[in-house]
């Protein structure tokens, strides 16, 4: 689509908008195209936020966005939502900066990223592939996935596991208390806390069992 992709120099450094897409293939070709045109202006290493418009249409895709803008040489540091439509985006509603981590391999589904410390308020790790996180998901924090994601103390924030349309995804959590779940398209909002509690898929929704109870069944239970 034309307008659909955009690559600035700002205050904040450069910034890659995506407005909207149909196809990743077509999206990866307009970035591509939005490099060429600045080629010289950048060098490898410099640093990149990603601004999408709409970051819940697309979260499915976003290990792969980052994936593919950092084998183009870029350090993805910020991954913003709101609208690009003045030269800086300083003044936009954004609605939750990212701290993303990156990717070690460009396979399918990466190695297991496991993280020692708290997730605080503002922050987010995304991975394409399972996550552990050894301490507690602060409320406002984020959690995106491509595979399972387990987290060895208290989730409060979002957490959103097979993000590229994985039903088998389970989330694991000590104290589950989530102000969100996502496990490929289906999500839910937890009504009270549970302990040492999976979330999974079964019969299309999610739901949420004892950890000592488990049962995997697509059956009606």
């Amino acid at each position: 689509m034309m307008g659909s992709v955009d690559l600035r120099m700002t205050k904040r450094g450069v910034v890659l908008f995506i407005e909207s897409y149909d196809e990743l293939p077509q999206l990866f070709a307009d970035i591509n195209n939005k490099i060429s045109q600045l080629e010289g202006f950048f060098s490898t290493g410099d640093k990149l936020s990603i601004m999408m418009k709409d970051r819940e249409k697309y979260s499915k895709d976003i290990t792969d966005i980052v994936s593919f803008v950092e084998e183009k040489g870029f350090k993805v540091g910020e991954i913003l939502v709101g609208e690009m439509n003045r030269k800086t985006p300083n003044r936009m509603s954004v609605k939750q900066k990212l701290n993303v981590v990156e990717s070690e391999t460009k396979k399918r589904l990466n190695p297991t990223k496991v993280i020692k410390k708290n997730i605080r308020s503002g922050q987010a790790v995304v991975h394409d592939g399972d996550v552990i996180i050894m301490g507690n998901l602060n409320s406002g924090g984020e959690i995106i996935s491509a595979g399972n994601v387990v987290i060895l103390g208290e989730a409060k924030g979002v957490i959103r596991a097979g993000v590229k349309g994985e039903e088998d995804a389970i989330i694991y959590a000590v104290v589950m208390n989530p102000e969100l779940v996502q496990i490929a398209k289906h999500v839910a909002h937890l009504t009270e806390i549970s302990e040492n509690s999976v979330a999974h898929v079964r019969g299309g929704k999610i739901i949420f069992e004892k950890y000592d109870n488990l049962n995997f069944s697509n059956g009606r239970g």
